[in-house]
């Protein structure tokens, strides 16, 4: 019983021509049973949609139909789905879409041409004024005719002699006083001639005072002595060259006695050694001079 509950039910028996209608179809492309009309199904229609939301409140802040009312420029800040209790309304009569019912037209019912009220042509009485300006109100001038035109061109054309412009020009030229030509110049009297100008003597000045600038910087920079030395004075420096070029010319003397000058005389180990011991100070006491002829030389604090 269990078996049967689970069980899909059986389909419904098929006739003979179903069968054999359904096994025609799927072997045979062309078949005579496909000119029998086969029944519609009509689709369902689906129910008409009705929102839930209510019909008569503007949304949330709605600036709709809000013209000619005391109310700011929007309604329904809340978002509420009820109706205030206040009378104050955010809509006024018929004031979305017109009146309905008999005050509304069909689209076929247009205004034709001669139907309306206004435009087109005016029906006037038979006898119509001159329109006139009050004798009060100033008016100007009128504006003169063709012919008091052309009359006044003509008076002038008869008052109005001929200009013979190359006489006139040439008795003008001859009326006419020369102009005075301008008196020369002589540049060499005026007070400034070969002298340097101003602004030159300004520009010297300012680079002279960029150069000592500069100057002052780079002293200031060599005299300040690095981190544990200071700077030699200018006697103490002279005496040490002094010194040296003294012990220089006492070890020369000394080198230049000896026997080792001569290549032939370097029989022994001793002579070569001498030999290269005095070559060794005088090179290093030529060393020291040229690092103290400097102008500026820095030696360790004593401690």
């Amino acid at each position: 019983a269990s078996l049967k509950a689970f069980r899909r039910p059986a389909a419904p028996p098929r006739s003979r021509r179903q069968v054999l209608t359904a096994a025609a179809a799927a072997t045979m492309q062309e078949s005579i049973y496909n000119l029998v009309p086969q029944p519609v199904a009509v689709p369902q229609k689906a129910p008409l949609y009705r929102s839930k939301h209510p019909h008569n409140l503007p949304p949330t802040f709605s600036t709709f139909g809000l013209m000619g009312t005391s109310k700011p420029g929007y309604s329904n800040v809340a978002g509420s789905y009820e109706q205030p209790a206040a009378t104050h309304q955010f809509t006024k009569e018929y004031s979305t879409f017109g009146k309905p019912g008999a005050g509304v037209k069909a689209p076929m019912e247009i205004t034709l041409k001669g139907t309306g009220k206004g435009g087109g042509a005016v029906q006037l009485p038979d006898k119509v004024e001159k329109f006139a300006y009050a004798d009060s109100v100033p008016r100007k001038a009128p504006l003169p005719t063709k012919k008091e035109l052309d009359d006044h061109k003509k008076q002038l054309a008869q008052t109005k002699e001929p200009k013979n412009f190359i006489t006139s020009n040439a008795v003008e030229n001859i009326l006419s006083v020369p102009a005075r030509e301008p008196d020369p110049v002589d540049w060499t009297k005026k007070p400034s001639f070969g002298k340097v100008p101003n602004y030159i003597k300004k520009i010297k000045a300012d680079i002279a005072q960029e150069y000592d600038y500069i100057r002052t910087m780079q002293e200031a920079e060599v005299d300040a002595a690095p981190a544990g030395m200071r700077k030699l004075e200018e006697g103490e420096r002279e005496g040490l060259v002094r010194q040296l070029k003294g012990k220089w010319d006492e070890i020369n003397v000394a080198y230049q006695k000896t026997s080792v000058l001569n290549l032939n005389s370097l029989d022994t180990i001793g002579k070569v050694k001498r030999k290269e011991q005095y070559e060794a100070q005088l090179a290093q006491i030529e060393r020291d001079i040229e690092k103290l002829s400097k102008k500026v030389v820095y030696v360790t604090l004593d401690e």
